[in-house]
């Protein structure tokens, strides 16, 4: 299944949302034809495992929801407007598909060693502006599903796919509010979108 992606909080975060078993992320997404593209390969991988999906998406900066100003709804749109406001799209480079032991990267997407010279400036940017800075530190991914199955399975499913031609093109990011520790699909289910703003 995928989560839902296209709701809306209202002013402030909701109250059960206000506590450390929560976070907020800030997503990098692709423009059109490379999520096409990378929806593709994901629907093609998912034939072979149990798995769920988000939106194809690279985490620039995540922190814990900790109910002080910096979680509320409106700085969290200030800061995603700040950065959208100074970064350009951005083509990014895939060179490898691999499978690990951690869920959140099951199945995961990277990309050259660019791509970290690239976007370590906007997650910067996110941790300067955050009102508690958190020790997040940026690992460009992009996770093609999330699955329970074994690792041998989702190793030699890594093998097997195709990676996708060329570079990909990212042109909007988002703010993302989900459960701090993702461990499964039901996890998966409650991320919901913020807002999603364009690059120019």
């Amino acid at each position: 299944f995928r989560s839902p992606n296209h709701h809306f909080l209202p002013p402030l975060l909701s109250p059960a949302l206000m506590t450390s078993a929560h976070a907020v992320s800030y997503w990098l997404l692709p423009g059109r034809e490379a999520q096409a593209a990378l929806d593709q390969l994901s629907a093609l991988a998912s034939q072979a495992v149990m798995a769920c999906t988000l939106p194809p998406h690279i985490t620039l900066y995540s922190e814990p929801v900790n109910g002080d100003h910096g979680s509320s709804y409106g700085h969290v749109i200030d800061r995603l407007q700040r950065l959208a406001d100074c970064r350009k799209p951005v083509e990014l480079w895939p060179c490898t598909i691999e499978a690990t032991g951690i869920y959140t990267q099951s199945l995961v997407l990277r990309f050259n060693a660019d791509a970290r010279t690239e976007l370590l400036p906007w997650s910067t940017q996110l941790r300067w502006s955050a009102s508690s800075a958190f020790d997040y530190r940026i690992d460009p991914h992009l996770s093609l599903l999330y699955s329970q199955d074994t690792l041998e399975r989702r190793q030699e499913l890594a093998q097997r796919l195709p990676l996708p031609e060329g570079p990909l093109l990212f042109e909007s990011i988002s703010a993302v509010t989900h459960p701090f520790t993702i461990s499964g699909p039901t996890d998966i289910a409650t991320c919901i979108n913020l807002h999603t703003r364009s690059l120019s």
